[in-house]
């Protein structure tokens, strides 16, 4: 019996090992107490954003006298909020607007079902005109799994988007949910 325990704590111990090997190889972020992993874009900085009620942040390289980025937000919800719906996409928009309002202007460029990874979820992108001199473009995709809403925020210089979504949308590929 204590064999059969010696070598099983072996194996455990080659498995955890292994597993470790295996994330610094891919870069793998992982959040346990949030439940998920993901691949962050190629040469992004990993930020923690916990400073900015975030669960974290992918900074791309200065372009344009702007940084890139990527966060992910992790929300629990009430009990009744368990798929996105025709009400949920309308309050998420209704506080779109009033941000694009604090900050200077909002326009809605595209919105649709879509997939990440294996969840079903939805993106939302926009132009947020802080003033003449900067445009910025944003894509938001939300999943709810679970009683968690997860919200994935990828922000560039107007000119730049389609440069950088590319790296976002590879990264997004990569999200699990342990």
């Amino acid at each position: 019996m204590r064999k059969l325990l010696k070598l099983l704590l072996f194996i455990s111990l080659i498995l955890c090992f292994s597993f470790n090997i295996l994330l610094a190889d891919t870069n793998k972020y992982v959040d346990e107490k949030l439940g998920f992993s993901i691949v962050p874009p190629e040469g992004w900085e990993v930020k923690d954003g916990k400073p900015y009620n975030l669960a974290v942040m992918f900074v791309g390289p200065a372009d344009e006298g702007f940084m890139p980025n990527f966060n992910i937000n992790v929300v629990n919800l009430p009990g009744e909020v368990t798929e996105i719906n025709e009400d949920l996409i309308s309050e998420i928009k209704v506080q779109l607007e009033a941000v694009g309002e604090y900050y200077g202007s909002l326009e809605f460029i595209s919105e649709g079902v879509r997939d990440v990874s294996k969840y079903k979820g939805y993106e939302i992108v926009y132009t947020l005109n802080v003033d003449k001199s900067l445009s910025l473009e944003q894509k938001q995709v939300y999943i709810i799994y679970e009683g968690r809403f997860y919200i994935f925020t990828f922000t560039s210089l107007k000119d730049n988007f389609e440069k950088y979504l590319p790296a976002f949308e590879k990264s997004l590929s990569t999200f699990e949910i342990l």
